[in-house]
């Protein structure tokens, strides 16, 4: 369950606030359940901020271990660029800590823990592992199909792409809502799958995430509480 924990904020994919119209971010609060093997874990992702200036935290608490997760970043358009990027992880286990700073002018992020792991000439528009969620978002709220980000991760830069494959009703803790389907595309002899569902109605919030694991178990993440712009959200009302 350990490993579940610290993968988690992975899997929680661009729980945001963002208007299709507008593509704008608006501050939020989701608080997810997760169920792994009869296990339950609570985390909980915040959006903050204002103009071109943002920060987006995870926090996850369980048993096992604790992580504090959270990116600052600007927004230029349609198009987030990250600053400053920090994981922790305490607990069961070895403890995990990673700091980056990302300077995309010299095209170089700066491992700040670890400087033999500063990775030079990174690609334009490179994100950090929250970061990237939210553009995720936004690229989707946008009606984009190129859906392909590169991700600096510690000592590696790491390729996301994913596909919009449909749309359908989920049933949440807040009731009925229509989501928009996405997928993560992965080789072709890969046997682990990611499916998502984002509300366009909330603000192409993260309602649920699935993945099924190699060995067959399945992982799954649920909304049940979201505050956007400081108002609750519920379908029943």
């Amino acid at each position: 369950m350990s490993f579940r924990l610290i993968t988690l904020s992975a899997f929680l994919l661009a729980i945001t606030s963002i208007p299709a119209h507008a593509q704008e971010l608006k501050p939020f609060e989701a608080t997810y359940e997760a169920s792994y093997s009869g296990i339950g874990v609570t985390a909980v992702r915040k959006l903050s901020g204002e103009a071109d200036n943002w920060r987006l935290q995870f926090n996850a608490d369980s048993f096992f271990a604790d992580i504090r997760e959270f990116s600052r970043f600007d927004k230029r358009g349609g198009q987030l660029t990250p600053q400053h990027y920090e994981y922790h992880k305490t607990g069961l286990g070895s403890d995990r800590h990673k700091v980056l700073r990302f300077e995309p002018e010299e095209h170089r992020v700066i491992n700040v823990r670890k400087e033999d792991r500063t990775l030079e000439n990174v690609p334009a528009r490179i994100q950090d592992k929250l970061s990237y969620q939210l553009q995720l978002a936004l690229d989707i709220a946008a009606g984009k199909e190129e859906l392909q980000y590169t991700v600096a991760d510690g000592k590696k830069i790491r390729h996301y792409k994913f596909a919009v494959i449909g749309s359908e009703t989920v049933k949440t803790s807040l009731g009925p809502v229509k989501a928009t389907k996405v997928e993560r595309v992965r080789e072709e002899d890969a046997d682990r799958e990611t499916t998502i569902w984002f509300a366009p109605q909330w603000e192409y919030a993260l309602v649920k995430l699935e993945q099924q694991e190699e060995d067959g178990k399945n992982y799954q993440i649920s909304l049940t509480k979201l505050l956007i712009d400081g108002k609750t959200i519920n379908a029943r009302k």
